[in-house]
């Protein structure tokens, strides 16, 4: 009996690897005569291809299987039947206006399809498709089926969830030399494993292959049975996911630039020749948790030909928008939340247009204002180990399944630091109660600078239990964090050339004539410069330096009354010429003293209370009456008939990425 010769054709992400690698597997148990191909994305491009189908039919291909891809291919598979090659489609992505004629397609989300639940990934599929072939479900690929169905961010529910569960008890077994072999050398949690594991630990390793180079590796260390062999496609795995990581770093930094010319639009498209098209998506993502707005990057060849990922943020159905200028491009296809595309660099200015349009017509403001759901407020002393062992009985977590986000307010600051090989991120010991917790927060590294260590901090995030050394502790993975009281930063003898870290935002509190000329020589505008006489500034500026020291104290606290409430983080930065006034400028210790002093006498007599202050502390009046001008004008205290009482509830002054922690960072 002669065998015809069935190519597996799939794609080059995880979902694609996976679904390979699975299909791969159930026609093996089936006898057939089988390979698979899986395009380069820079050399092909995404999706079933005309040069490819040429290689395998002259290779003796008779019928291709497409997995996670195909269902846009409406003239490539035109072109297959031409050469006489049988095309059978299984694929999850939304379906175009036209379905190619294929021998058959297999899509969920087909119209009048039958199927009850239409959200599996393309891995997903495959499995019902084995399912049906070899007459019961293929227990020992359930590890590929959960890899494939968690990395692809489809909903986590029904169908899915159960894929999902089930598959990462098989996963943990690490059956598989290859990814007993990649968890080996890269150093991922033991089993058993989490949703988590798959999502920030397998999934870019697989991905980083087909960003970089080929996919075949993370295909191939899918499929080996030999230790050898899934011990060097590991090496070459962790090598390129190095490689990645440092891509998308360099063209995130360039993307935010760019970005930054761009924030007045409601969505933002960014081009460049020198990029790497295979992280386009990762960084698109990154755009969207930045500025909440619909993102697309595009990575251009030397010919101008583009190729870009698309990502969405709630309540924007991104390829429904694109769809209705699919003209604009040579391929596209996608999901409501992310969409890849091709595109000539002509048409790019059209495309950003049309995004603009449609997002302005579709959203609010209020949609571009990220919100931070919460499900449990707790206070510090009720997070232990077992309540989230109670919560993990939920997992495992994905999109439409999110882990509990929980609220902790007012905590004390006991640590804070930067951490990483690049410090982008913040590590925080937190104290309230009598109790402490350790938090963590993933390229948040802002907060370290610009929350000061003296702040009462609240932080929203996700409960887990970490395991070091075999003691296993709570800790939170930050999310979004928020302080009350106006930010002073002592910046005392940095040399002027410090203000380059601040943006045009930002005011500069100058006094001395010479320190104003010196500002306008580094590039401030002398409408971002405050004496105290100037008009005032825009209410959107939060963040001020101050400079310098009048000659009369008045003069400061003139700058205090009118500009105090919108203050929300103050730099100070005295520079050589105000030598003569530090001893007028109070230190961060004094400031503390001083309040604890309020807090703890209640209402004080103002005039009298200076008076004690400076024979028991032997500091000047001037420095005590600043100190009070500072607490009023920040409303920490209230001032009556010379008395002094402190506010029971501070004003809320937010500190949120755009406007506050990042201004300076």
């Amino acid at each position: 009996m002669i065998k015809k010769k069935i190519v597996v054709f799939g794609d080059y992400d995880v979902d694609g690897v996976s679904s390979t690698a699975l299909m791969c597997e159930t026609l093996s148990k089936l006898g057939a005569k089988y390979d698979w191909y899986i395009p380069n994305r820079f050399t092909e491009g995404y999706g079933p291809n005309r040069n490819a189908f040429n290689k395998l039919y002259d290779e003796g291909t008779t019928l291709l299987i497409t997995v996670d891809t195909g269902i846009a291919a409406v003239d490539t598979v035109a072109y297959a039947n031409e050469l006489g090659l049988d095309v059978i489609i299984t694929d999850h992505h939304e379906v175009g206006p036209e379905i190619p004629n294929a021998f058959a397609v297999i899509n969920p989300k087909q119209k009048d399809c039958l199927y009850p639940f239409s959200d599996l990934a393309g891995v997903g599929v495959v499995m019902k498709v084995a399912h049906a072939l070899l007459g019961e479900v293929p227990k020992d690929g359930l590890d590929l089926v959960s890899l494939g169905t968690i990395s692809d961010l489809v909903p986590l529910i029904d169908e899915n969830r159960y894929f999902a569960k089930r598959g990462l008890r098989v996963l943990s077994r690490l059956d598989r030399p290859g990814l007993q072999a990649l968890c080996e050398l890269s150093g991922l949690s033991d089993p058993p494993f989490t949703a988590e594991n798959v999502g920030f630990g397998f999934g870019p390793r697989l991905n980083a292959a087909g960003r970089m180079s080929s996919a075949d590796p993370a295909c191939q260390i899918l499929l080996t049975t030999d230790q050898e062999e899934a011990y060097h496609l590991a090496e070459r795995i962790e090598q390129l996911n190095v490689e990645r990581q440092r891509t998308v770093e360099e063209i995130t930094k360039e993307a935010v630039a760019m970005s930054e010319k761009l924030t007045e639009q409601d969505a933002i498209v960014v081009a460049n020749e020198n990029w790497n098209s295979g992280v386009t998506g990762i960084v698109a993502s990154r755009l969207v948790e930045n500025y909440q707005r619909p993102s697309i990057v595009i990575a251009l060849d030397s010919e101008g030909v583009g190729k870009g990922s698309a990502r969405s943020i709630e309540g924007f159905d991104l390829y429904e928008s694109l769809s209705t200028v699919r003209e604009l491009f040579t391929h596209f296809g996608g999901h409501p939340m992310a969409a890849g595309l091709t595109i000539d660099h002509t048409n790019i200015d059209l495309l950003r247009a049309h995004l603009n349009e449609a997002v302005k017509q579709t959203m609010t403001d209020e949609d571009f204002i990220k919100t931070s759901p919460v499900e449990l407020e707790l206070k510090m002393n009720d997070v232990t180990t077992s309540l989230i062992k109670e919560i993990e009985q939920l997992a495992p977590f994905g999109v439409k399944n999110p882990k509990p986000s929980v609220l902790i307010r007012n905590a004390a600051i006991a640590q804070k630091k930067a951490i990483g090989s690049d410090q982008t991120h913040v590590k925080m010991l937190l104290e309230s109660d009598g109790a402490t917790l350790d938090c963590i927060g993933f390229r948040k590294s802002y907060i370290n600078d610009t929350v000061s260590d003296d702040s009462l901090i609240s932080v929203i995030g996700e409960l887990e239990n970490n395991e070091w050394r075999g003691n296993v502790k709570p800790q939170l993975i930050i999310r979004d964090a928020e302080v009350r009281e106006t930010q002073v930063f002592d910046m005392r003898g940095k040399p002027i050339q410090t203000i380059e870290r601040f943006d045009h935002e930002t005011s500069y509190i100058v006094f001395q004539d010479a320190m104003k000329q010196t500002l306008i020589n580094l590039g401030i505008a002398e409408h971002q410069l405050i004496d105290g006489t100037s008009e005032r500034v825009s209410e959107s500026v939060t963040t001020f330096v101050l400079i310098d020291l009048p000659k009369e104290l008045a003069s400061l606290e003139n700058v205090f009354r009118h500009y105090g409430k919108q203050m929300d983080t103050l730099y100070v930065l005295l520079q050589d010429e105000t030598k003569a006034y530090f001893t007028s400028l109070p230190t961060r210790e004094q400031f503390k003293w001083l309040f604890a002093y309020i807090k703890q006498e209640g209402t004080l007599d103002a005039q009298r209370t200076i008076e004690q202050i400076v024979r028991h502390k032997g500091w000047s009046v001037d420095t005590v009456r600043f100190m009070f001008v500072v607490f009023e004008e920040l409303q920490f205290i209230t001032k009556r008939e010379g008395r002094v009482e402190l506010n029971d509830t501070p004003s809320k002054k937010s500190l949120n990425r755009r406007s506050n922690l990042r201004a300076s960072s």
